[in-house]
């Protein structure tokens, strides 16, 4: 788990909701996560997920008790998950969104790796809690179940009940939160943690499914999750016109119109950068190339498709480009990075 990985500040904002509704306060919530109060009120505000991880065991800590997570995770709609929330609600069935939310894992809030296994009743969504301290791994596996099943109810516009949930912790004295938030059989100390979806659910059509709506959704999932990996500079004109290149980046954009969006003349910004150690080319070139590396990696676009969502009018272009920055022509650069280590 890389807890520097960034995030929006969702997550963070429903566990404060469940603070205070349990009598802690935000401020005892924040305490050593390096969130500021401020920041709690930024529309796009994002976080890193060891701050996340800091305020729930604070609330933990705080107010500790059985079924914190559940409460959490009811919190949670579709629209929690912005971007991603939209993509899944355009699928054509339960499970064609719930493969989509594995795929874009980073944008699903979630602390913990989370994967698909068949079984002849359905598919069980299990959750790794290995990555999470001891006395965190409770919480977050029960949110996640419980946030799951709040938006598979949503999607299909309707109550979903599991088949089964396994987990992997003890039994607690009462177990009664957990019985009533799910409804199904709950096995505990099983070894692992598992939500198991029934095959008639899954294979249900989803009410507003639209195949093209689906399509533009991953599209622009797949930038997020590039974004999220970026590194961006930390100087304040660079950073500004690397927001830029990633929200535009199916274009080619220059100088002059990013100058003009930043209400600044193309000298000013030229100045700018240069005062920072920057040029408007180097930062071009090196978010179209960590774009690139990004889809390259993590994506199943062919490089037609992948130069056209950079912004270049051929493949032809793309790889010639792709070729200057790295040394290697983008099939040679995926077939490397397919490779396992060691």
């Amino acid at each position: 788990m890389d807890w520097r990985q960034k995030r929006e500040i969702t997550g963070i904002r429903h566990v404060l909701e469940v603070a205070q509704s349990e009598g802690v306060s935000v401020a005892d919530c924040l305490v050593g996560s390096a969130v500021g109060a401020e920041a709690l009120q930024q529309r796009n505000a994002q976080v890193e997920a060891w701050q996340e991880l800091a305020v729930i065991r604070n609330l933990i800590q705080r107010a500790g008790r059985p079924g914190l997570g559940v409460l959490t995770g009811q919190r949670y709609h579709l629209t929690s998950l912005g971007l991603l929330g939209f993509t899944m609600l355009a699928s054509r069935t339960l499970e064609e969104a719930f493969v989509t939310l594995g795929r874009f894992q980073r944008l699903a809030l979630t602390l913990c790796p989370v994967q698909a296994e068949p079984e002849a009743r359905g598919i069980w969504t299990l959750f790794d809690s290995s990555v999470l301290p001891l006395d965190a791994q409770p919480f977050v596996v029960e949110r996640g179940f419980a946030a799951s099943l709040r938006v598979a109810a949503e999607l299909l516009q309707g109550p979903v009940v599991p088949l089964a949930i396994e987990f992997a912790m003890p039994a607690p004295a009462d177990d009664s939160v957990y019985r009533e938030a799910f409804g199904c059989p709950i096995r505990f100390a099983a070894g692992r943690n598992g939500l198991l979806f029934a095959r008639a659910d899954l294979q249900r059509v989803l009410p507003q499914a639209h195949a093209d709506a689906r399509e533009q959704g991953e599209a622009l999932c797949e930038q997020a999750c590039a974004a999220l990996s970026l590194s961006l500079s930390g100087t304040p004109t660079a950073r500004l016109v690397q927001q830029l290149l990633i929200r535009d980046s199916a274009s080619l954009l220059d100088a002059a119109t990013a100058a003009q969006r930043l209400g600044i003349a193309e000298r000013t910004l030229h100045r700018r950068l240069a005062q920072e150690g920057q040029s408007f080319q180097r930062l071009g070139e090196a978010i179209k190339r960590q774009l690139a590396e990004q889809l390259l990696s993590d994506s199943q676009m062919d490089i037609h498709s992948i130069a056209q969502r950079l912004g270049y009018a051929e493949a032809a272009s793309f790889s010639r480009a792709f070729s200057r920055w790295t040394g290697q022509s983008p099939g040679r650069w995926r077939r490397q990075a397919a490779l396992p280590l060691g």
